[in-house]
């Protein structure tokens, strides 16, 4: 084979993975419109769901569970029923944490590494894409019944505290939420039981 072909059949294949590479992002651009857009149908949604949160101070982890409830566009609820009742409450700016004796406000401005993790969550469940675009470096795989994504946070400030936030599902059903920390400290989330 001379010089030319060589040349022709590296032109062919180096196009061909163009192609193919652009095909693929295409795909995953349209179905990551197709789960959001069925996120953003769903205005209210409960579901249970158990928590381990695993640190290196600790041999075994923190186990809590009780169910979620979510309000479109931003009211979020999680209610703890075990080991001990404790609800937390998010509208807008604003988390309100009740106990049996006490009840705290937070302001979550004050507080953007603790409420990059609420507010991804809210903006998942409410469809909106363009907010996960702003806060997160987004990487999807899978399909609309199985899918995937992994959020790095850009600000160089949240990854001195967040190292990254995975989420699975179903269509518009949330399945698993796992944090990890900078410190490699991490959570994991099961939810199940949609209604």
């Amino acid at each position: 084979m001379n010089h030319i072909n060589k040349f022709l059949v590296l032109l062919v294949l180096f196009f061909n993975l163009v192609f193919n590479m652009a095909a693929h992002a295409t795909e995953h651009d349209s179905t990551v419109a197709e789960v959001m857009n069925l996120f953003s149908q769903q205005k209210k949604s409960t579901v249970d769901f158990k928590e381990e949160k695993h640190t290196s101070f600790l041999e075994q982890p923190i186990i809590s569970s009780g169910y979620l409830e979510f309000i479109a566009p931003d009211r979020l609820a999680k209610y703890i029923t075990v080991p001990e009742k404790i609800s937390n409450e998010i509208n807008g700016n604003q988390l309100v944490i009740k106990t049996s004796s006490e009840t705290h406000t937070i302001n979550l401005k004050e507080h953007p590494e603790f409420s990059i993790i609420l507010t991804s969550i809210i903006n998942l469940l409410s469809g909106n894409y363009e907010a996960l675009k702003n806060n997160f470096t987004i990487k999807f795989k899978g399909q609309v019944t199985s899918w995937e994504l992994e959020l790095l946070p850009r600000d160089s400030f949240i990854r001195g505290h967040i190292d990254s936030i995975g989420m699975h599902g179903n269509k518009n059903k949330l399945t698993k939420i796992m944090v990890t920390e900078a410190n490699k400290d991490y959570s994991v989330t099961h939810i199940s039981n949609h209604r």
